[in-house]
């Protein structure tokens, strides 16, 4: 870890990457303290921890200042970090609510930074995400390409959060790594196309609705080699008063398609002659990025790797869900 101080505020730690941050760092031996606004935690995780020791709970919205302090507070005399993972996570959802993103990733970012300020704490570990590229750019996508032009308000509120953090270090003496995701996935997903699935055949296994028309294609990877970059790749990016942040891109070198990922699940729930039914277009969704590709060369240099192929990753991913579910047909 790049503090070696043992006290650690993860916002969204009640979440699906937070959850599974959260059982690291006290597998390593950390104090905790989650701060969530509970719009999207894995509940049965969480009833779970209440009474781990070394596990503090604060519910409430980055976004509110008074929330954010009683979080920090345990960070005592800035002798903490932060992990900032909350944000909002219904990109689709976006378009509708319009000032979701805004307020839970831009304001929310702020006010954490804001709260680290007043409390003299130092160092922050952000995720950020690919959505960021938008589609104009050719991939794989490298953190130097640029103009950034997302698709999406989800992009547009990561950016501003990513905008915000790089001024408070160059300002105020803080320091980032921030990291741009793929698709990550495993257990505890409470979205996204492998759950949709599931959910869609389980109620009628002989007919799949699949949005946009399959060959949308992104890069995905685990939640636990997610969660070793976050823990380990910090240690080995050195900051300085010259460069306060960095920002990185994490997720596997390959990707799958929306295709790949429906005879997967069919696979996996055991079922044949399932009547696929695309809706068209190149998007989903209003927002959607059809084509995630990240350039992750740099973390691969640092001797980060995940462990599977972005089709293995969904595989084991779409395994995992079924079991978590008690999906049959």
């Amino acid at each position: 870890m790049p503090y070696g101080r043992g006290a650690f505020c993860v916002t969204g730690g009640a979440g699906f990457i937070g959850s599974h941050l959260v059982d690291r760092l006290l597998q390593l031996g950390m104090t905790v303290t989650v701060l969530d606004d509970m719009s999207n935690p894995n509940r049965a995780w969480l009833n779970a921890q209440r009474r781990r020791p070394r596990l503090d709970v604060v519910e409430g919205s980055c976004a509110d200042p008074s929330a954010v302090d009683a979080a920090l507070a345990g960070l005592a005399d800035g002798q903490g970090a932060v992990y900032h993972l909350a944000a909002n996570a219904d990109i689709r959802g976006g378009a509708d609510e319009r000032d979701k993103d805004l307020r839970d990733t831009a304001v929310g970012t702020f006010q954490v930074l804001e709260g680290m300020k007043r409390h003299g704490i130092h160092d922050i570990v952000m995720t950020s995400t690919g959505a960021v590229y938008g589609e104009r750019l050719q991939p794989p996508f490298s953190v130097l390409a640029g103009p950034l032009q997302p698709v999406s308000l989800y992009g547009a509120g990561k950016i501003a959060a990513e905008a915000f953090t790089h001024a408070y270090c160059a300002m105020f003496g803080l320091r980032a790594w921030i990291f741009r995701l793929g698709n990550v996935v495993g257990a505890r997903m409470s979205r996204g196309a492998i759950r949709d699935f599931i959910t869609k055949l389980t109620a009628d296994p002989t007919r799949l609705e699949i949005l946009g028309d399959g060959t949308q294609r992104k890069n995905y990877f685990l939640v636990e080699d997610c969660v070793e970059a976050l823990t380990t790749l910090p240690d080995r990016i050195e900051l300085t008063v010259e460069r306060p942040s960095v920002v990185m891109n994490l997720g596997s070198e390959s990707c799958t398609t929306i295709t790949t990922i429906t005879r997967c699940v069919i696979d996996e729930l055991g079922l044949s002659d399932v009547s696929l039914h695309p809706l068209g277009g190149k998007r989903g969704w209003v927002g959607d990025q059809p084509f995630v590709e990240l350039d992750v060369s740099e973390a691969f240099a640092l001797g980060w790797k995940p462990s599977r192929s972005s089709d293995e990753a969904v595989r084991e991913a779409t395994r995992r869900m079924v079991a978590e579910m008690g999906a049959s047909v």
